[in-house]
């Protein structure tokens, strides 16, 4: 809906990123928004740590929230 002019959005930054660097959204109240909280990603514990899971874990360090 915000992609169609149709109101604003709050949402995490890693969900925008890639909207706002292309401009097909804008940020408005930057003043007025402050960024709290903790994002973790959980799994099983286990000996043994599936590639898949290690290569996802790889994957989100470096792209969930890149350096500005």
């Amino acid at each position: 809906m915000a992609e169609a002019g149709l109101g604003i959005v709050s949402l995490p930054d890693f969900v925008l990123h890639e909207h706002l660097r292309t401009g097909h959204l804008v940020p408005v109240l930057s003043d007025h928004t402050a960024h709290s909280g903790v994002f973790r990603l959980l799994w099983p514990s286990s000996p043994y740590l599936p590639p898949k899971l290690r290569v996802f874990i790889d994957f989100m360090t470096e792209n969930l929230f890149p350096s500005k």
